[in-house]
């Protein structure tokens, strides 16, 4: 199939106009997604370094392979936060924010 100039135009243009209409506050959310991602990493690497059993399955199969634990948990989301508008994140945000907060809270009753 063979790809006409305009099209392949439009293609690049769809691809690099994101990064042309960001603002700060969309550059926040998005990195502020990574970053929840890698705060929940941290937490579930630091609780299963401590002694502590995944109930996960799923994040129990990716601490045992490292690579696939990057691709998890820093590669797809990074790509999500790429892809998607940045209000579309504000829901996954808030879930991630209460999971970390979550994690703490649990770390600290059993740590303490």
């Amino acid at each position: 199939m063979a790809i006409n100039r305009e099209n392949e135009l439009a293609i690049r243009d769809s691809i690099i106009q994101p990064a042309r209409t960001l603002r700060w506050g969309d550059v926040f959310l998005r990195v502020l997604y990574v970053l929840l991602h890698q705060a929940d990493l941290l937490l579930t690497v630091f609780a299963v370094s401590s002694g502590f059993h995944e109930m996960n399955p799923f994040m129990r199969a990716l601490l045992a392979y490292p690579p696939l634990l990057v691709t998890a948990k820093l590669i797809i989301p990074a790509t999500i936060a790429w892809l998607l508008p940045s209000r579309f994140l504000i829901p996954a945000i808030a879930l991630l924010v209460l999971i970390v907060l979550w994690n703490v809270k649990e770390l600290m009753l059993i740590l303490i």
